[in-house]
Parts: structure tokens; sequence; C-alpha cells
């Protein structure tokens, strides 16, 4: 059940921040969407099924997360599916670990003449932790002021950036400042609270507990229901790619405007409505969509 939970976590937080999960671990991709294929059939009831994201630079970007001492058999174990899939694919694969394992190992097994592609990319979570990010969220909170989506997802990682011991202290905390986060309305969108939910399930052991904690994320379901309605919503890849369509759609509207803007005060206004698709009003006062 630990794994289970612990996997949870990561995969409904990488979906839900998408780009910006990819952005915290300081990752040269930029995401377009889930790769889907019978390797990893993204089923909520599949709770081994592996996380890889297809990337705008044709790479795809398979995330493994590791609570537990990397050893030669993880990293061979990784590296058996970044093979396979890379042959199911015929796109270049690169792995990402991202380990809550407050201890680094000293397993390695590829030599450094091979190459990067070939080589997982490892992170620990405990060197993501910076104290003045912390302290600066916790007095923009006091202050209320508004809340960015990077440091939401900060907050939610928080659990995983100390060791076991500490974490069931450093969720009660997280959970006090989303409290007041949604108290203050310092953000909007309830949905990035969720994956908190199987870290309370994972480290809080009191039912009562639980209860409390949960309800302050005002998603009052269980974990297994949770991750089963995240990963087969398509919310992360239907919101990307409605995104990239409607910035396109936006960017080339925009172009449009800004010729017949170039055309009204070479030749006149009346030569820019006949020449374009925009109103007289929208030229008028040079705001589009007026």
């Amino acid at each position: 059940m630990q794994h289970q939970n612990i996997d949870k976590f990561f995969k409904v937080s990488a979906i839900l921040f998408g780009q910006v999960f990819v952005d915290f671990f300081g990752l040269n991709y930029n995401v377009i969407r889930l790769y889907r294929n019978e390797l990893n059939t993204f089923k909520g009831s599949d709770l081994l099924t592996d996380l890889v994201f297809e990337t705008r630079e044709g790479i795809l970007l398979n995330f493994e997360f590791q609570d537990k001492k990397l050893k030669k058999e993880h990293l061979k174990k990784y590296m058996d599916y970044k093979v396979h899939l890379q042959c199911q694919s015929g796109k270049p694969v690169v792995t990402v670990i991202i380990c809550t394992y407050h201890i680094k190992s000293d397993v390695y097994i590829y030599d450094e003449t091979e190459t990067s592609l070939l080589k997982p990319i490892i992170h620990y979570l405990t060197e993501n932790y910076d104290e003045v990010k912390y302290l600066t969220i916790k007095n923009k909170i006091n202050n209320e002021l508004k809340l960015s989506l990077r440091e939401i997802q900060f907050l939610v990682l928080l659990p995983f950036m100390t060791s076991k011991k500490f974490r069931l202290n450093k969720i009660r905390d997280v959970c006090n400042l989303i409290e007041k986060i949604k108290d203050k309305k310092l953000f909007d969108d309830e949905k990035y609270y969720l994956p908190l939910i199987s870290a309370i399930h994972q480290y809080v052991s009191d039912e009562t507990e639980q209860k409390n904690l949960i309800k302050v994320l005002t998603m009052n379901m269980p974990a297994d229901e949770i991750y089963e309605k995240v990963m087969n919503s398509g919310i992360y890849e239907q919101g990307l790619e409605q995104g990239l369509e409607q910035g396109l759609e936006q960017g080339l509207e925009q172009g449009e405007f800004n010729m017949a803007l170039k055309i009204k005060r070479f030749w006149g206004i009346d030569e820019a409505v006949r020449l374009s698709n925009f109103s007289k009003k929208e030229l008028e006062e040079e705001i589009l969509g007026k």
C-alpha cells in the first residue's frame, strides 16, 4: 500500500501540474501530452503504470518514482522498460527517476562513456527543498497575497522534500497553509491539492485526523477513486491540447489584426476593413474583439 499511495501522489501531481512539474526538476523539455501505448494503459487500477510524456523535442520523457534507496536491480528494471518503450515507439526515451529517499545511493551501473540518453536522470527530492522559498510563501499567505501555480506545486511536493520521519508533520503544516489559502482566496483552482490526499492516506494513521485533513482539501473521496478520476478524465491532455490550439488561433488572429492596422495607417481605415475580416470599430479603437 505504501508504494501505491506514493506512486499515486507523484503521478497525479505530474498530470495536474504538467509543464510546471517538468520545469521544477530543471528538465529542458516541452511536454505536449501523455503518451499512451500498450506498455502504459493509464488505468486507475493499474498502480504499476509508468508515466510518460510526449515532448515537442520528439523525445519521450519517462518518469519513475522511487521511495527506497536505489539499487542496481531498480536501475536495471527502469532501463529494461526504457529499451522496450524505445523499441515500441521508435522514439528516444529519457528516463527521469524522482527519488524521495533522503540518502543518496552510490550505485550506478553505467560507464561515463555511455550517452546521456542512455543514462537515467536521478533527482533526489530533498535537494529541491528551499527554506527561503518556503518562508516566502508563508509570508505571502500571511499578507494575503495571491500565489502562483509554481508556489502551489512547491507546497504540494513539500512533504516529500523531507525524510520519512518528518513527513507527517509536514503534511499537517501544508494542510494548515492550504486552509488559509482557501479562506483568503489566494489561489483559484482546488484540484491542484488532489495529490495530497494520497500522502494523507499514507502517513496519517488516525482515521479522524485523516478525515479532517482531507476535509480541508474539500475532496472527500477515496484515494483510488481520485486516482481513477484524474487518470481517466484526460484533464491534462485536453487542457494542454486545447491551450495549444487556442494559442495558435489567437496568434494567427492577432497577426492578421496587426497587419490590418498597418494597412489602416498607410491606406486608410476603409481599405483596411475591405481587405480584412475586422470591423471598423475594432480598427478605429485598435482593440481586437470590440
